[in-house]
């Protein structure tokens, strides 16, 4: 009976306790007309949510507080009247908070079990990419490509590296690169051919960094990626100079260097011995 008893016991305090809160918010609202005090009560209920879960040790509780609070202060951002912002940017900064969350998430686990939850480094990586096209960007569809692929490579290779994952790795490197790839291609109007010659010279350089950042979990040469990405290097290289011969020297030399920085990189891994 003491078992059924305890949670009850626990748990209506806990709600009254919260609704008298409400109450006083919303009656403070009315008389003051802030404007933002009701948009407090999401964060403050994120932040009672997440210190319940910090008490019990319990990620139960401690995830959805913290999903709560940057959902909360991503609208008391926004959406306040002190600060007056553009609906784009107002979708941004909730984005972004929201984001900031999940990164959160990934992080918190570290103070009691001692290792981070990647797998919210992916939808961090996402969400945030999306609410920085919305921030900072003019909107172009490009845009949303772009960002959201930045954010979810990077969540894939950190993941992959500390994790040791070959796999998570070989996704993040293209992934990081595939969104780069269409947008470089693609953002400003030319010459199709010229423009897919970009786009796949850059996706070759994807597949050099599989190469480069294997040095995180192995110590043989992984050379295996060399040869898609030289293939792709190869054709991205004459579909330019097909499409656009009177600057295909710079292009050739520019995208080469890059080729070479990145390769010289993996030899001074090689070097020092990184694992």
């Amino acid at each position: 009976m003491q078992n059924i008893e305890k949670p009850t016991s626990s748990f209506f305090p806990w709600l009254g306790g919260s609704l008298v809160v409400v109450g006083v918010v919303i009656a403070l609202e009315q008389r003051l007309k802030t404007g933002w005090l009701i948009l407090a009560l999401l964060p403050a209920f994120g932040i009672l949510l997440f210190s319940a879960g910090w008490r019990k040790k319990s990620m139960t509780w401690i995830l959805p507080g913290l999903l709560v609070i940057g959902l909360g202060m991503g609208l008391l951002l926004g959406y306040s009247p002190i600060f007056k912002m553009a609906w784009m940017d107002q979708l941004g900064a909730l984005l972004i908070t929201f984001a900031a969350g999940w990164v959160a998430i990934g992080v918190v686990p570290v103070m009691f079990h001692k290792n981070f939850a990647w797998w919210a480094f992916i939808p961090a990586g996402v969400i945030g990419g999306v609410g920085i096209a919305f921030a900072f960007t003019p909107l172009r569809f490009l845009d949303f490509i772009l960002y959201p692929c930045l954010g979810l490579g990077i969540a894939f290779l950190l993941w992959g590296i500390m994790a040791h994952l070959f796999g998570l790795i070989i996704s993040g490197a293209l992934v990081l690169t595939t969104g780069p790839a269409i947008y470089m291609g693609w953002v400003n109007p030319g010459q199709p051919l010229s423009q897919t010659g970009v786009m796949l010279v850059i996706l070759a350089l994807g597949w050099i960094l599989i190469t480069v950042f294997s040095r995180a979990v192995t110590h043989k040469f992984v050379w295996w990626p060399l040869i898609p990405g030289g293939v792709l290097g190869m054709v991205g290289w004459g579909l330019y100079i097909g499409g656009n011969p009177g600057n295909a020297i710079s292009f050739i030399g520019n995208t080469g260097s890059v080729a070479l920085i990145i390769l010289g990189i993996y030899l001074l891994l090689i070097r020092r011995g990184l694992r």
